[in-house]
């Protein structure tokens, strides 16, 4: 069983019907953090004094029960935790007078996603690019939050313009209320798992239900979306959701079918597939919202015989700047945001039988990142590498795919990118013998053949 507490700082009014009496149990502390202990795996319960009057979790367990103890230097309680009922308990925090009030419960743990035989069949072989509902939803209730302030959010169409206009007056709803409760917590990992776990869910009705091929689509182990669809439902009925994108469904085919007819999925995937031969997708699903901007994503799921992967991306959408750009110049950089996406499916399970030596080839981490600059989030080898790879593959298929005058500016772009905003301190160099090798690879060699003389090259940069 794996334990994992996150402190969400939100209160769901009527989510949670609390119980109303003095049977509740009740822990004294004066201390901002408590030791917790769930089927007898003891963690540190920190933060208490920084919760808000209500504090709602969910621990994802395989057992059918399991058995909470929460303790302080004074006091302590236990209670049985059993799957989708609440557990009430009160936390009264001596050092500010007052009590906070939690509902814990558990939910068992299940496979990311389940392919029948039917699901098989209908998307065996295809590419699909998809803009769904219930993910239009989240990414709409993300734009009325302080978090959709941010680029995050991309403000630069007339639908943007038409989704504040419509939605402004729900700025203070519920359900936008909690989602930026969640994303001024920790933007990076909400932002992520609730847009991607949107995409399990369908409309039935007015009701958001389970399409029954997802659980999750984020990693780790639970639906970070399933605790607040209620709140999602009233706010879609109230606002008028389901009309708004259904008025808008013309717009969304014209930015899909602009996808299909530019961005050349089905080129990168069997670009991908031929480089790396061992890995091989049953189906590739593009999914976006006109309303994202900065973060990407991707996931990768294997059921019952079946292969998918997806990319979740922005929609690369031209500006009065790209216009300037030649068409093939344009055309790469337009490309390059699903290619990245794409192309970790296929070169993160390669990098993984490399892992031992990887991580001796970036031990010296600061060498190959900064401090103060996006790459200073890749601080593990391994995650370093395959973001090193990624980019490094935008360059090997650009010069597969285009003249060398174009591959030049692209090229440049790309390294300037890495190197210089994001911080890749030896992209540059690496992305030059990568380059150098692939070029000078033997017959019948491929990009996964090149993981070792390349991990070998970083390994000898003499940090």
């Amino acid at each position: 069983m794996k334990l994992i507490f996150t402190c969400l700082f939100i209160c769901l009014n009527g989510l949670v019907v609390l119980a109303q009496n003095r049977s509740i149990p009740i822990l004294h502390t004066s201390s901002d953090s408590l030791i917790m202990y769930l089927d007898g795996q003891k963690n540190a319960f920190n933060g208490v004094n920084k919760l808000g009057s209500h504090f709602d979790y969910s621990f994802v367990v395989q057992n059918d029960s399991s058995v909470f103890k929460l303790t302080s230097n004074s006091d302590s309680i236990s209670v049985i935790l059993r799957p989708k009922k609440y557990a009430v308990f009160q936390i009264v925090r001596e050092s500010k007078g007052d009590t906070v009030t939690c509902s814990f419960t558990t939910q068992k743990l299940v496979r990311p996603a389940s392919f029948s035989d039917k699901y098989k069949a209908e998307n065996e072989g295809k590419t699909i690019i998809e803009i769904p509902e219930v993910y239009e939803l989240v990414n709409i209730i993300i734009a009325l939050t302080g978090y959709g302030n941010t680029g995050a959010i991309y403000k630069n169409t007339g639908y943007y313009k038409s989704v504040m206009d419509h939605y402004t007056s729900y700025k203070k709803d519920a359900a936008v209320r909690a989602i930026d409760s969640l994303l001024n917590f920790e933007p990076g990992f909400y932002y992520l798992h609730l847009k991607m776990d949107s995409y399990a869910y369908i409309f039935s009705g007015n009701k958001i239900i389970n399409a029954g091929v997802y659980d999750r689509i984020g990693s780790g182990e639970k639906n970070e979306l399933e605790f607040y669809l209620p709140l999602l439902e009233k706010f879609a009925e109230r606002s008028g959701f389901q009309a708004f994108y259904k008025n808008n469904v013309n717009y969304y085919s014209g930015l899909k079918k602009d996808y299909t007819n530019n961005i050349n999925i089905k080129g990168m995937k069997s670009w991908l597939g031929k480089q790396f031969p061992a890995t091989k997708y049953s189906a590739l699903k593009v999914v976006f919202s006109p309303l994202v901007g900065w973060n990407q994503s991707a996931a990768f799921f294997n059921d019952n015989g079946f292969t998918e992967a997806q990319a979740h991306v922005n929609f690369p959408f031209v500006d009065e700047e790209d216009k300037k750009l030649t068409a093939n110049v344009l055309k790469g950089q337009r490309m390059m945001i699903t290619f990245t996406e794409i192309n970790h499916a296929f070169l993160n399970p390669e990098a993984e039988k490399h892992s031992k030596a990887i991580a001796e080839a970036f031990k010296n981490l600061p060498e190959w990142i900064s401090v103060g600059k996006p790459s200073a989030g890749y601080n593990n080898a391994l995650v370093c590498f395959e973001e090193y790879m990624n980019y490094g593959l935008v360059t090997l298929y650009y010069s597969e795919i285009f003249d060398e005058k174009t591959f030049a500016i692209l090229n440049m772009r790309v390294e300037k990118n890495m190197a210089g905003l994001r911080g890749f301190q030896k992209f540059r160099e690496f992305n030059q013998e990568l380059l150098s090798l692939y070029k000078n690879r033997q017959p019948g060699q491929t990009v996964a053949d090149l993981y070792p003389p390349i991990i070998d090259w970083a390994s000898k940069q003499g940090f």
